[in-house]
């Protein structure tokens, strides 16, 4: 009889947590969907100034070309990834109109997949849906899902590495399938975004804290899986142009961003407005040195060369100017954390420049909050989880901390920080439960 009633209240207790998450993910997906179709109607701009960098090279190759630029030579500052994705839609005649939609449902299926997590490791309402509303109405988010740019793919591929190396290390230690099947989908976002390629050593961090002694089989078979399709993509530019690398525009940003950033934040007056002097300070200053020493037109000087010289000269003037560097990081920084996208909000609410970023401040200061508190929370409900959302989201958003950062640069770890947010929202329900407990206790002890 009492083993019955046992099971029957299981039974119930199931039921009920099934309807919850019914309930919880009808709400996530109905807003999601909301959100992004009102965004989609009301902007009908989908190219970006970095849009033609990915459709000339798919439209070359298209056309037997090989993978070339606009002067027909061989491309190598963009990746292959984006544009092998145009050119499906280039080759079957497809409108482009089609890959807005399916970058948009890509994010709808990422609310989900988050606000479904959040809610199953976590059994709070609140939780969830505060995952998904912050998901769902991220402005940044829904901009970049609206625009011809590498984005939304690369935030699908990182919410993936990121899962299937939780994945790994909870469920598949012993499985080397799935250390390479993570290094190999870790490995596919460098030809996305090259930006990518050291985050094989936050994996391998991560491997090392989780296992410790039992670290160097995974982390080998993960980390040369990772390169894999890098060192490939590398042998082709070192065939095809003589440099060994993914891409020559990390060059380009060491200098003319970094590296400008460092000396910018140093001079008196705006920031931004110095960064565009330094920059073109800079691009003149490189274009001299080049020509004197290549005694040739800056023109005519090969990417190869270009990039070898900004290197050096970017490193030189970083190391030069460290807490300059510092204080760029931390601007850019502060940018990507709280800009929240106040340009877009602008421009489609028409409403004052000023009065948007000080609405989305009021969503973007406590998102880090409840994330700083939410690392709390996962380290001491699952410290597998907190090690690697920390990780992916450190990793992206120093890698990305340059002049150029802005709100767009948080969005390929959107997921992930989510994730944080709602662990802070658990973590505070908890301690307003705890305080509300503690007082009811001293009033019971007071009446007495």
């Amino acid at each position: 009889m009492i083993a019955t009633s046992g099971s029957r209240k299981s039974e119930n207790l199931t039921t009920a947590l099934h309807w919850k998450y019914s309930i919880v993910i009808s709400i996530a997906l109905t807003l999601c969907i909301t959100t992004h179709k009102v965004f989609y109607a009301l902007d009908h701009e989908h190219v970006a100034p970095d849009t033609a960098s990915y459709m000339i090279p798919a439209d070359n190759l298209l056309h037997k070309h090989m993978f070339a630029d606009t002067l027909r030579q061989p491309e190598t500052d963009r990746t292959p990834g984006y544009p092998l994705v145009l050119i499906i839609f280039l080759a079957t005649h497809i409108r482009l109109e089609c890959l807005i939609i399916i970058q948009h449902i890509l994010c709808v299926l990422l609310v989900v997949a988050a606000t479904g997590i959040i809610f199953s490791m976590t059994e709070s309402i609140s939780a969830a849906l505060v995952v998904a509303f912050i998901l769902s109405l991220d402005i940044p988010t829904l901009l970049c899902a609206n625009l011809l740019l590498t984005e939304t793919l690369f935030t699908v591929n990182i919410a993936m590495t990121s899962y299937a190396l939780y994945i790994a290390v909870t469920k598949h230690e012993q499985s080397r399938f799935a250390w390479i099947l993570t290094g190999v989908i870790g490995g596919i976002s460098v030809l996305i975004r090259p930006i990518a390629f050291l985050y094989c050593a936050a994996l391998a961090a991560y491997v090392w804290l989780t296992l410790r002694k039992r670290f160097i089989g995974p982390v080998v078979l993960t980390v040369i899986s990772f390169l894999l399709p890098s060192v490939i993509w590398a042998t082709r530019n070192y065939v095809a142009v003589g440099y060994w690398g993914v891409s020559t525009v990390g060059a380009t940003d060491l200098l003319y961003y970094r590296a400008a950033g460092a000396l910018a934040v140093q001079q008196p007056g705006n920031y931004y407005k110095n960064i565009f002097m330094v920059r073109s300070a800079l691009i003149q200053e490189t274009c001299t040195n080049l020509e004197l020493i290549f005694k040739q037109g800056c023109t005519q000087i090969t990417k190869t060369d270009k990039s070898s010289y900004m290197i050096v000269k970017g490193l030189h003037i970083i190391l030069m100017n460290p807490w300059g560097y510092l204080r760029s990081m931390l601007y850019a920084l502060s940018y990507v954390l709280f800009g929240g996208g106040a340009e877009t909000l602008s421009r489609l609410a028409h409403i004052d420049p000023h009065i948007a970023k000080y609405l989305l401040l009021l969503v973007t200061i406590p998102e880090v909050c409840l994330a700083i508190a939410g690392i709390g929370y996962w380290r001491r409900r699952d410290r597998k989880l907190c090690y690697v959302l920390v990780a992916t989201i450190a990793y992206f958003l120093l890698i990305s901390l340059g002049a150029e950062a802005y709100s767009r640069f948080r969005v390929p770890v959107m997921p992930q920080y989510a994730l944080l947010i709602g662990g802070g929202v658990v973590r505070i329900i908890q301690f307003v439960h705890r305080a509300c407990g503690n007082n009811n206790r001293i009033i019971k002890t007071e009446q007495l």
